[in-house]
């Protein structure tokens, strides 16, 4: 039986670096930590309308509040995963959890891209039983339909 020997490691290049893709178990949990601080904004909307029009008893004031809620949830949104995203190539959650969105061609990804990532590429992705997302679990460069669509890859900062 031959010696058991360790693989070569890949050398480095000058000038260049090397990307090493994030883990889908990376990527779920900046997915899960976005996802909170989205509903935070929107738990606490509700809990002041409730506030509102049980205590003070004013149903139209209420009805502003949610209005004024949802408002500021859907900027919490644009904000968090096409603003921040474009700035950095990172969400709220990715820059929690260090990883970063860039292009295939290494490029930081524009508004298009983001936009087309998670206001078309998340919900075809989802609606359709989820294979989308899964998708990364046997994809060579971790790719979900999102990714693909919107031509990003997930990377390790």
């Amino acid at each position: 039986m031959p010696p058991i020997t360790e693989a070569p490691r890949p050398q480095a290049t000058p000038g260049k670096k090397q990307v090493v893709l994030a883990s889908i178990g990376l990527r779920c949990g900046a997915f899960l930590l976005d996802y909170i601080l989205t509903l935070l904004v929107l738990a606490v909307t509700v809990l002041l309308a409730y506030f509102v029009k049980r205590r003070l008893d004013l149903s139209e004031g209420a009805n502003v509040v949610l209005l004024i809620g949802y408002l500021a949830t859907a900027t919490v949104l644009f904000l968090n995963l096409i603003y921040f995203a474009e700035r950095n190539g990172q969400s709220f959650g990715k820059k929690f959890i260090g990883i970063r969105i860039v292009r295939a061609d290494g490029r930081r990804p524009d508004y298009r891209d983001l936009a087309l990532r998670h206001f078309v590429g998340y919900p075809l992705a989802i609606l359709c039983a989820g294979i989308g997302m899964l998708w990364m679990i046997w994809d060579r460069k971790q790719q979900g339909w999102h990714d693909k669509l919107s031509g990003t890859l997930v990377v390790k900062e």
